[in-house]
C-alpha cells in the first residue's frame, strides 16, 4: 500500500521556517525547500506561487508567532515596564529566529499586499499603543523599532558575538532606558 502524503501550506511554511532558521535565509530556496519535505520542487508552487512569496509567507508566520508572545508578555503591564517587557520579547525572539532579522531587514522589498508587511504593520500598531501611556508618547514607534532592531543587527555579527549575554543584556537595557529617560522626565510617566 502506498503511503499517502498529508502536505498542506502550513507544513511548507513551518519547514521553511525550520530550513531558514538552521541553515539562514538564503537557504530558504524552492529546490532546498523540496528536498526537506522530500518532494519534488514543482509540488512547492501548489502552495507558494515563488520564492519571494515563500519568504514572505514565513516572515509573516513567524511575525505572527512573536506578536503572539509580545501580546502575552505585556498584558497588565504599562508605561515603561511594558515598553521594556516588549523590548525583551522581540530581542529574545529575534535572537532565536535570525532569519526574522535577515526577512526583517530587507523588509523594504515585500509589496504593500503581502502577508509580511500585513504583519509588519500590525506590530507597528502594537508599538505605538506600548509607547503610548495616558496620551504621552515614551518615544517614537520608529525610534525604538530602529533601536531594537540595530542592537539586534550589531549584536549578532562577529564584532560582538563573544560579549557575555549578561553583559548585552545590560547595555541593551541601558539603551532602551537611555531613549525614554527624558520623556519620563519630563511627563513623569
Amino acid at each position: 500500500m502506498t503511503k499517502r502524503r498529508t502536505l498542506d501550506r502550513e507544513k511548507v511554511l513551518a519547514t521553511a521556517e525550520k530550513l531558514a532558521d538552521e541553515q539562514g535565509l538564503e537557504a530558504l530556496t524552492m529546490p532546498n525547500l523540496a528536498k526537506a519535505l522530500d518532494i519534488r520542487s514543482q509540488s512547492l508552487y501548489n502552495y507558494v506561487a515563488n520564492r519571494e512569496e515563500m519568504v514572505s509567507l514565513t516572515g509573516a508566520r513567524l511575525m505572527q508567532q512573536m506578536y503572539q508572545l509580545v501580546v502575552d508578555g505585556i498584558i497588565g503591564l504599562s508605561g515603561s515596564k511594558a515598553y521594556l517587557k516588549f523590548a525583551d520579547i522581540v530581542r529574545d525572539f529575534l535572537l532565536a529566529h535570525a532569519s526574522l532579522s535577515a526577512i526583517l531587514y530587507h523588509a523594504q522589498r515585500f509589496s504593500t499586499d503581502s502577508a509580511m508587511y500585513q504583519e509588519i504593520k500590525r506590530m507597528i500598531k502594537l508599538v505605538d499603543q506600548v509607547v503610548d501611556v495616558d496620551g504621552n508618547r515614551l518615544i517614537s514607534s520608529h525610534v525604538l523599532i530602529g533601536a531594537v532592531l540595530g542592537y539586534i543587527f550589531l549584536e549578532t555579527t562577529p564584532l560582538y558575538q563573544a560579549e557575555d549575554e549578561n553583559v548585552a543584556t545590560v547595555n541593551y537595557h541601558q539603551m532602551l532606558f537611555r531613549l525614554i529617560d527624558p520623556v519620563e522626565k519630563a511627563t513623569g510617566i
